[in-house]
């Protein structure tokens, strides 16, 4: 029975479902491959399915993150999305990949040119209309997009 994880890229915000290759057994070697990270860190998705991501993603110089809607902070890096209640390591996920993407959201920092209106003065008297004045901050957010996949077409959500 082959087994896939939904995997969700935050510098691309891709969601797509990926096959699980087996590493010996129900290993989780897998799961550190598609992350691509030495410490995992895992938390409830729901009843029934997990989230695994790099612990170590947030880090300075970042462009990209994803909010959850089930965890207070941002999460970075490649977040997988696995089932299992504790009964086995894991399985293939219960509910669509759209359902599951309706509880991210992806974000990316943007920075918006201020420029000198024709108001503005300068500290010597003088007005540079259109010039840059400053750059400000806003954190641009939207669902993630979804990869035609084979692997997703058969699963579906929980009732």
């Amino acid at each position: 029975m082959k087994k896939i994880a939904y995997v969700l890229e935050s510098e691309t915000a891709l969601f797509r479902a990926v096959k699980l290759h087996r590493g010996g057994g129900d290993s989780i070697a897998p799961i550190y491959d598609l992350i691509g990270g030495r410490v995992i860190e895992m938390i409830r998705f729901d009843e029934k399915h997990w989230l695994f991501f790099d612990e170590d993603a947030l880090r300075d110089g970042l462009t990209a993150f994803t909010i959850f809607d089930g965890c207070p902070k941002p999460l970075a890096g490649n977040i997988v999305l696995i089932g299992g209640d504790g009964g086995q390591l894991y399985r293939s996920p219960l509910i669509t990949i759209a359902d599951a993407a309706a509880r991210f959201q992806c974000c990316r920092p943007v920075l918006d040119p201020v420029f000198v209106t024709t108001d503005d003065m300068t500290s010597k008297g003088l007005i540079l209309a259109g010039a840059l004045a400053s750059l400000q901050v806003r954190i641009d957010r939207r669902p993630p997009m979804l990869e035609e996949s084979r692997y997703h077409d058969n699963h579906r959500s929980i009732q």
